[in-house]
């Protein structure tokens, strides 16, 4: 990012010629100085009442449920005023700022010149208080707090939200000592934004034109609060003549070769891109008299006179693309010599730091549905080598390097470290050049390879520099890796390569973060930007970035393996871990071993006594939380760990209202809306049977509507179709249960269904057993026989015992076939036709008999 500072009206007058020539890269001033500045006075700082786990405790080093103490998994009420103004600040924690395996290393100077690792220790999660939220009014803040207690998901724009709020707390304070809470952060309310330094660091960033303290505070107070419309206009600025050199700020994205290199095409909008504002009937876009929307470059830094191709008009304000579900990408971060002395210390440049993602990340979150965490942190003192370090040659003083070969050199160390969880690398340095105080390569998220050779070396890396609101650039700088390109400033045209303010509208008047020029007010993305990013996430794009590292905001996977002494959690490696600041007489907790004769650590293991022996195998280990659900475990004497928890099976019925056993627990779906709820007196679960393992509770004021909470169902709880939750997804059980859990739940469709399946089935059945009936009837009767060409046989008469006279039975031809043989009845000569002996003439000739004689 680059900002330029306005000394008088010629040298205005100058720039403004500049800006209007054609083919040159516009950039933009620094924030003006601030003519006023205020104490914010806290006046209360309230913790949400918390919610035990699922089995009803926190674990063994958790704090009690009513501690008053501020943990990083809590939600609170912070007000403050400032300004003649009260607000009301509801914060949530930002669970995803830090990796589980974070870690942070800190690096000194030797005598002799040199950089030396002095230090490494886990970053843990919950030593950062990090969180985010809403202001809100104050006629909404009571019906707020019991919804924050029952952890409700609120969408954008509920009522009552007046703007956003991103804030880390340094000392929480003690209200009976009359210590007030130290935090900082920023928050917006009503359009208007605010942002909150403690009073050393904005003594270590002020402007010199700055306003100083004491003219505004309270000496007791630690805590600075300014707004941005208290900077002095561009005409007010040149009025007052300044004097000091105050050098301009701008991004220097725009002239790295890289980015600029169209062999990249990324986002390449030639493949079926809509009509742009400049030409609607696309009567350019294959002439190359315009060159549009096709070739932008891959490689982005944030220097003067680059240029890109393609400007995403397509895609403006569209989200297609970007996740439907909460993602996060981690990233590494390093700060130089310079910018730890910008800050007096290793622990101000830390907390720096952290705050700077914690407001970058949730920026992130809330636009594109990616979080960006920290998995690396790595720090040098602020005394820098007397000769740069070949492997860290970026960490030096001002005057050695310029920006560019800052970020070719931190991208070159970046890629020295292969695939350590990272998906970005980010540079905290305290030297920009002339007016650059940020500079990245474009659309290389992911990318943890190095290549190129110095001075362009690339990879995926950022620089930024120190400033007040140095998370502006930040979050500048990560965009271009995400592919964005600078938004249209004044002055451009339909062949610019820059992101337009609209379908015919060019210029996005220096309202965004991805213009070129750095202003205070810049809070959010242009929907340009958004459409540009969120179109090159899909894999399925070929101008896609790579995503890879985009991984499930709710995976905790330890991706880096080198050793975590410290964190409180055994790992490979480790005999034991108490953590940090805890003593242990069976563990050594700098090396992370037993002491001598020690088998096991009991703040480590659940099966271990005080003398650091195994427990004896009577001794019950996990106490099973309910009888008809949970199966109790007990140590099995030769080993210091409880055997794997056990529990009765899913689903089985163990209460009278619907009940069933959940990993070890009886509940039901509207039973944890009950525990869950109660602050907003919930009852009853939705009928709702979407596979999702979100609370889901009836609104008590309206039975037809649905209150989402942000907690999930305890694992083990059925969810969808004859599915169980695990992790807070629903897992799909067997066609079987599908099918079973189906017909359970939806009686009044069901039962209509059975009602005439089984109807149909009967009618099937008769029919099929009329069918046979018939079958069988046909196949008793004899088929009418088949005659030779003399005709049917006469009947004859005969005579037996007992009887006066009897019908013979008919005479049929028999017929042969290949396998049999048999005499044929002697054949007449010639012409006539023979007759059966006993119907020939003669003596013994049978002769008919008459009905009468049939007695």
């Amino acid at each position: 990012m680059k900002l330029f500072i306005f000394y008088n009206w010629p040298f205005f007058a100058g720039w403004l010629l500049i800006c209007i020539l054609p083919g040159v890269q516009a950039s933009s001033r620094r924030p003006e100085p601030l003519t006023r500045i205020d104490s914010p006075t806290t006046l209360s700082l309230e913790v949400v009442p918390r919610q035990p786990n699922a089995r009803g405790t926190f674990d063994s080093r958790s704090l009690p449920l009513d501690s008053p103490s501020l943990r990083h998994t809590d939600a609170f009420r912070l007000r403050l005023s400032a300004f003649s103004q009260t607000f009301t600040i509801h914060l949530r924690p930002n669970n995803h700022l830090i990796h589980p395996a974070a870690r942070i290393t800190y690096h000194t100077t030797s005598d002799d010149g040199k950089t030396v690792q002095s230090q490494m220790e886990p970053l843990l999660r919950d030593s950062v208080l990090a969180y985010w939220g809403e202001v809100v009014h104050e006629s909404y803040s009571s019906s707020w707090l019991r919804e924050d207690a029952a952890r409700l998901s609120r969408p954008q724009g509920t009522p009552g939200d007046r703007g956003w709020a991103r804030i880390l707390v340094h000392n929480q304070g003690n209200a009976l000592q009359d210590l007030p809470p130290i935090y900082e952060g920023a928050f917006s309310a009503d359009g208007e934004t605010y942002h909150i330094l403690t009073i050393n660091k904005y003594l270590r960033l002020k402007h010199p034109l700055d306003p100083l303290p004491e003219h505004f505070i309270d000496p007791s107070s630690q805590l600075v609060i300014f707004r941005d419309s208290d900077r002095i206009t561009v005409n007010e600025h040149s009025s007052v003549k300044l004097q000091a050199e105050i050098g301009p700020e701008m991004c220097g994205h725009d002239r790295l070769s890289h980015n600029k290199d169209t062999s990249f095409q990324l986002g390449n909008s030639n493949l079926n891109e809509p009509a742009t504002w400049y030409d609607p009937w696309n009567l350019f876009q294959d002439s190359g008299i315009v060159d549009g929307p096709v070739n932008m470059s891959h490689k982005r830094d944030d220097v003067a006179g680059g240029s890109s191709s393609s400007n995403f008009v397509g895609s403006i304000g569209s989200t297609a693309g970007c996740p439907s579900s909460e993602k996060i990408v981690y990233m590494g971060v390093a700060a130089d010599c310079k910018y730890t002395a910008q800050y007096g210390s290793v622990e101000n440049a830390t907390k720096a730091i952290l705050l700077n993602w914690n407001t970058a990340s949730s920026l992130y979150k809330s636009t594109f549905n990616i979080s960006l965490g920290i998995i690396h942190l790595e720090i040098h003192n602020s005394s820098c080598p007397s000769t740069p370090d070949p492997i860290r040659p970026w960490n030096t003083d001002c005057s050695s390097v310029t920006l560019d070969q800052r970020l070719s050199q931190f991208s070159a160390y970046r890629g020295t470290l292969g695939d350590d969880g990272a998906g970005l690398w980010h540079l905290m340095s305290g030297c920009p050049t002339g007016t650059e105080v940020g500079i990245a390569w474009l659309g290389t998220l992911c990318n943890q390879a190095a290549s190129g050779e110095p001075p362009s070396v690339v990879s995926g890396a950022a620089v930024s520099t120190f400033g007040v609101t140095e998370w502006q650039v930040i979050s500048h700088e990560i965009g271009h890796n995400f592919g964005a390109i600078h938004d249209c400033t004044s002055g451009c045209n339909s062949t610019a390569g820059c992101c337009p303010s609209s379908a015919t509208t060019c210029a996005a008047e220096n309202q965004f973060l991805m213009n070129p020029i750095s202003n205070a007010g810049e809070m959010r993305f242009s929907p340009c930007s958004i459409g540009n990013i969120c179109s090159l996430i899909p894999q399925g794009n070929p101008n896609a970035i790579n995503s890879s590292c985009i991984q499930d905001a709710s995976a905790s996977e330890k991706t880096i393996t080198v050793q975590m002494c410290g964190n409180g959690i055994v790992e490979d490696g480790e005999e034991c871990d108490p953590g940090v600041g805890n003593n242990s007489t069976c563990c050594n907790s700098e090396t992370c071993t037993f002491t001598a004769g020690s088998v096991c650590d009991p703040t480590s293991d659940a099966c271990c006594t005080s003398t650091c022996q195994f427990s004896p195998a009577t001794q019950v280990c996990r106490p099973a939380v309910n009888s008809q659900c949970d199966i109790a475990e007990t140590c099995t004497g030769n080993s210091s760990a409880c055997p794997p928890d056990t529990f009765h099976a899913n689903g089985l019925q163990c209460g009278t209202d619907g009940e069933t056993c959940a990993n070890g627990l009886c509940t039901s779906q509207s039973l944890q809306c009950q525990t869950v709820g109660s602050s907003l007196g919930l009852k009853a679960a939705c009928p709702n049977r979407n596979p999702s393992c979100s609370i889901s509770c009836q609104d008590p004021n309206d039975s037809s509507s649905c209150m989402v909470l942000q907690s999930n169902f305890v694992d083990g709880t059925p969810c969808g179709y004859g599915g169980f939750c695990e992790k807070g997804n629903c897992q799909p059980g067997s066609l079987l249960d599908t099918a079973v859990s189906w017909y359970k739940q939806n009686l009044q469709i069901a039962i209509p269904i059975s009602v005439a399946a089984g109807l149909v089935a009967l009618v099937a059945i008769c029919w099929l057993f009329s069918a046979l009936g018939r079958c069988m009837r046909g196949s008793s009767r004899q088929g009418p026989p088949v005659y030779g060409a003399a005709g049917p046989p006469q009947p004859i008469t005969g005579y037996a015992p007992g009887y006066t006279s009897v019908q013979a039975a008919p005479f049929y031809p028999q017929f042969k076939d290949e396998n049999t043989s048999f005499s044929s009845p002697p054949q007449p000569t010639g012409d006539a036709a023979w007759i059966p002996p006993a119907l020939r003439p003669g003596p013994n000739a049978l002769r008919p008999y008459t009905p009468s004689e049939v007695r």
